[in-house]
């Protein structure tokens, strides 16, 4: 199926809106709700979501449904909706004439991941502000260096003739794509003694 397009953003009267920078995406995402906000960290930090679409057109087969994101995960397309329905709703994929689901993502949900939300809520602006200062050659050396668990902090001793920051964000784009993982992220504040490895298979997009 072709990916879809935003539809245009209707914004309500007195409507907060949401204006981010897609580290995945390259170009500004516009997002409607604090819901929205949650789930798009949550597809920007997930390294198995090749890409995706905010506000995604169903078609005109779909009797009022909406989904918030279209997703490509692994290969799959999903479509994600906020809502507190359990059952996903169906719906039919105009493109390619074949039936498929709206997954209904609740606050509950969201809140399972509340922490891993807020780490990448910190950690997602040093990708946009310097993302595209590291070159291959940095970052393979930083993914090289978590051969062995290491720590923000030892990272960064290790490369000390180097900008701070800007080694934090080659390990920080690391973990973005997949080639670095680090369960801490899901359960623990971010810090800069939070731990991290290379992903045992460095092909594999993991979270």
């Amino acid at each position: 199926m072709s990916q879809p397009e935003p539809l245009p953003v209707s914004r309500l009267p007195k409507q907060t809106l949401h204006h981010v920078w897609s580290p995945k995406l390259q170009r500004p995402v516009v997002l409607t709700s604090r819901g929205q906000v949650r789930l798009w960290v949550m597809l920007e930090a997930n390294p198995t979501v090749a890409t995706y679409c905010e506000r995604p057109g169903l078609g005109s087969d779909h009797h009022g449904l909406s989904a918030d994101f279209w997703v490509l995960r692994e290969g799959r397309p999903q479509w994600l909706a906020l809502g507190e329905q359990s059952e996903p709703l169906p719906a039919e994929d105009a493109s390619a004439s074949t039936s498929t689901f709206i997954q209904i993502i609740s606050t509950a949900d969201l809140d399972q991941y509340r922490v891993w939300i807020q780490n990448w809520m910190s950690l997602l602006p040093y990708l946009n502000a310097g993302k595209r200062l590291i070159d291959a050659a940095l970052a393979s050396a930083v993914i090289g260096f978590f051969e062995r668990e290491a720590s923000f902090v030892e990272l960064e001793q290790h490369f000390a003739q180097s900008d701070p920051v800007l080694i934090r964000t080659a390990a920080i784009a690391g973990l973005h794509s997949g080639y670095l993982l680090s369960p801490e992220l899901v359960a623990l504040p971010w810090t800069l003694q939070t731990r991290i490895q290379r992903h045992p298979d460095s092909n594999h997009h993991a979270t």
